[in-house]
């Protein structure tokens, strides 16, 4: 059986490997916090949460398929709850039953198998009680899907067969098996047998009925009682292993409807964070040509860092996506990068993105590439960091992915670090590549701006005649200066800003 409702092809599994860099997103997009507001405390909601959105869906489908889901949640939050915990419970099974798997014993393997199918079929009861519940609560396709597969699947005559077999195998009338002699004396080709129906009744099995042929082991008889157990394990060999794959099978659904519902319970979790502050969320347009359009976006970190709405911004971006932003220093810059870059992401799980609109087109992946510290064990120079993480950064990148920059190559002079970050965007962008670049470098601001072929978007970051920043980003041609001096002033108290 499969849950599906993350995806309608596949189930979610937020145990594979994390992408190369994906710490440096984690790192550069703060997103910790993000991830902090979806667990609720809860590590494993966390655990999921970070799964999802660090493998971000490039197929528009697969993200309405996720949307569509997310309001039944949203809609239901209580009905989700009780079919997570169906799922949880049912996990719970394996530790309450006494006794381990030992696969190398058989007979101790097959008694453990059918014990735990025995358990799990009264949570596959619960799953199919809680069908109805599906039925008359639940419209996405996602969940409809979940409520085919139960109908489908576990219908009454397989509940019934599957309690009959397990009653089999607990062998409550004793083990029947055959055997032949072969060479040496050696018993050879046992099969574990199906007692006939007539041969179950007692007055069926005593010496009124057919000889009684049998033999009694002495109590103290430790090597028969050894060779006894032998011929059992070697007999329900195979039944033993039939039996534990049938319970991983049914383990592996449960543990997949957990983590799936677990999914939609994080993000009903930020729905709620974000919502008692105030900060409006939408449902974002996968379907969209354009690059993004975003009206009243911010980053939804620094909303739950700080309690409140941060300040807002609109981006409309073109076809070919290359954003440039400038302006004063601690002016709202590196923020807007982080509210795309993590609007994006957003997006591309499925959520809600923290905007009043918000369309893109998914990207294959997103990469990175923020200005580093100094390094305190002076292996390298900050120059030589920063090209050594970008040389890695291209050999991964393909058409259709995302690059972020925030002061990529400012640890240089003015007309280097231009001339770097010049070639490599139009390499990028030329290749299909998306960039969005916060810089302070106006050489190579400038020369994005007068190469029209780029279609780049310039957004600058404002500064008032008082030296106040405003945060709110707006449509501007680059400036050759920061406006550093503000800063140099606030923190010691001198006027040079006025004086310039």
């Amino acid at each position: 059986m499969k849950v599906h409702l993350m995806s309608a092809d596949h189930d979610f599994d937020p145990r594979w490997d994390e992408p190369e860099f994906a710490d440096d997103i984690v790192q550069d997009l703060q997103l910790d916090y993000l991830w902090d507001a979806m667990a609720a405390g809860d590590g494993f909601l966390r655990s999921v949460a970070r799964a999802a959105i660090l493998a971000p869906v490039e197929d528009p489908e697969t993200i309405l398929y996720r949307q569509q889901a997310l309001e039944d949640c949203l809609r239901n939050p209580g009905h989700a709850q009780q079919l997570y915990q169906i799922a949880v419970d049912a996990l719970e099974l394996r530790r309450g039953i006494f006794g381990l798997p030992l696969h190398n014993h058989p007979g101790m393997e097959l008694s453990y198998g059918v014990r735990l199918l025995t358990e799990l079929a009264g949570q596959l009861d619960r799953l199919r009680a809680f069908r109805s519940v599906l039925n008359d609560s639940f419209a996405s396709p996602a969940f409809r899907g979940l409520s085919d597969t139960i109908a489908r699947e576990l219908d009454d005559d397989y509940m019934i067969e599957l309690r009959r077999t397990l009653h089999e195998l607990a062998f409550p009338d004793g083990m029947l098996m055959s055997a032949g002699i072969g060479p040496g004396g050696q018993v050879a080709g046992q099969i574990l047998r199906r007692a006939k129906r007539e041969n179950r009744r007692w007055f069926d099995r005593t010496p009124l009925k057919k000889p009684l042929f049998s033999f009694t082991l002495p109590d103290r008889d430790e090597a028969g009682a050894n060779a006894l157990s032998e011929l059992e394990d070697r007999s329900v060999n195979e039944v033993a292993n039939a039996a534990s794959q049938a319970a991983e099978h049914v383990q592996a659904f449960f543990t997949s409807l957990r983590n799936e519902v677990g999914f939609y319970l994080a993000v009903g979790n930020l729905v709620t964070a974000l919502g008692q502050i105030g900060a409006p969320l939408c449902t974002p347009d996968p379907l969209t040509s354009d690059t993004a359009t975003a009206d009243g976006v911010y980053d939804p970190c620094l909303a739950w860092r700080t309690r409140s709405i941060p300040v807002v911004n609109d981006v409309h971006l073109g076809q070919r996506g290359l954003l440039v932003i400038t302006g004063a220093n601690q002016g709202g810059k590196s923020t807007l990068l982080r509210a795309l870059g993590t609007a994006q992401l957003m997006m591309q799980a499925g959520l809600p993105v923290p905007a009043d609109r918000f369309d893109a087109r998914p990207v294959r992946r997103l990469f990175t590439h923020w200005a580093r510290e100094e390094d305190t064990e002076l292996v390298h120079g900050k120059l030589d960091e920063e090209l050594e993480r970008m040389q890695q950064l291209i050999a991964l990148i393909r058409p259709g992915d995302l690059l972020l920059c925030n002061e990529s190559f400012a640890s240089t002079n003015e007309a280097e670090g231009s001339q770097i970050l010049l070639e490599v965007t139009r390499a990028l962008v030329d290749s299909g590549v998306q960039v969005r670049s916060v810089t302070h470098l106006y050489d190579f601001a400038r020369a994005m701006q007068d190469d029209p072929d780029l279609d780049a978007v310039f957004l600058r970051a404002p500064r008032a005649e008082n030296g106040k920043r405003s945060f709110r980003l707006e449509p501007g041609e680059p400036l050759p200066t920061s406006f550093g001096l503000d800063l140099y002033d606030q923190t010691f108290g001198t006027q040079y800003a006025d004086i310039e």
